[in-house]
């Protein structure tokens, strides 16, 4: 639960600043694809990009999040016990 919350809510943040920026510079409406508009209405567009934007965030985060492990972490080695060595002398 805490790595999908760590990997999620960021990536949600973001995905909602890019949204406000992009759309706070280009109208929805006005945005064209070979002559035809890419979306229905306004909404629908602001719901697609948030998603897109969110999927991006999303991956950037989980990048980010696997390249903060250790290399013990992610091949999977555990270092053997440490053995005192007066445990291994006999008393006399």
């Amino acid at each position: 639960m805490k790595k999908s919350i760590l990997l999620f809510w960021p990536s949600f943040i973001i995905a909602v600043l890019a949204t406000t920026v992009f759309y706070s510079i280009f109208d929805p409406e006005e945005l064209t694809l070979h002559g035809k508009t890419l979306f229905a209405d306004k909404l629908t567009a602001y719901s697609v990009f948030l998603l897109i934007s969110w999927l991006f965030g999303a991956l950037n985060t989980a990048i980010v999040l696997l390249l903060e492990k250790s290399s013990r972490e992610l091949n999977g080695f555990e270092a053997p016990p440490v053995v005192d060595s007066d445990e291994d002398t006999p008393l006399p």
